[in-house]
């Protein structure tokens, strides 16, 4: 079970939750910190833990904070998904996902993904000085060796792109886009994901590589102006002979 959970203030500072008991509200807490990876929890072994009592687990259930999935008290936590932001390949998943699945089928889990295995590759890479810093890896042909799309991208913290362990959120790829631009930054997240390089994926690295492609551009830009402002004073040179 994981160490740390997350909790929304748009949850428990709403009025619907600080109207309830303080008892109540302490117990919502207490079966969030001990949820499995799926938002399920025994229900009873908590109350005994923190000497709640059941009619706080009943104010939750009547709230709809809380649904209770048999008589042991076994619990689902409603608004788990849009507090709780877990990686697929980190989940695991609940002994109880048959249960909650039987008594609330319209619940939407995540679903577990496995981990792609990593075999890192030796010897400098010949793309570059900035390339060169990431580690090139080989990775299986499944559909976690390359980035993805967040399910819910008007979440600022939901995943834009992934690549195996590395996440990019919605909120850093905004960050990046409106300091190098959009193209710039697709196009270097495009170079990381393609090859792959791992240990790229990061605003960071991403900042390092938009610098390099803005500069490479600028001194394009320039070499093109001097060379077409060399052709025009050679140009007028040569009328002037000619007069």
């Amino acid at each position: 079970m994981a160490e740390r959970r997350m909790f929304a203030k748009s949850v428990v500072e709403s009025a619907r939750f600080l109207k309830m008991p303080v008892s109540s509200q302490n117990l919502y807490f207490h079966l969030g910190m001990n949820a499995d990876d799926d938002g399920i929890v025994e229900g009873y072994s908590v109350i005994n833990l923190i000497k709640a009592n059941e009619d706080d687990l009943r104010v939750l259930y009547s709230k709809g904070f809380v649904r209770i999935l048999n008589e042991d008290l076994v619990t689902y936590i409603a608004d788990w998904r849009e507090q709780n932001r877990i990686r697929p390949d980190r989940k695991k998943d609940s002994i109880y996902t048959n249960l909650l699945l039987q008594m609330e089928p319209e619940v939407e889990l995540l679903e577990r993904r496995e981990r792609s295995d990593l075999v890192k590759k030796s010897g400098p890479s010949m793309d570059g000085h900035m390339s060169a810093q990431c580690s090139v890896v080989e990775v299986s042909k499944g559909k976690d060796s390359r980035g993805e799309y967040s399910v819910e991208p008007a979440d600022t913290h939901a995943m834009k792109y992934q690549l195996d362990n590395e996440v990019l959120t919605v909120f850093d790829y905004e960050k990046l886009v409106g300091k190098y631009g959009k193209n710039n930054v697709d196009g270097v997240i495009r170079r990381i994901l393609g090859k792959p390089y791992h240990g790229c994926l990061n605003v960071s690295k991403i900042s390092e590589w938009c610098k390099e492609q803005q500069g490479t551009t600028t001194n394009r830009l320039k070499s093109e102006a001097v060379s077409k402002h060399s052709e025009q004073l050679s140009k007028l040179a040569k009328e002037r002979v000619g007069d």
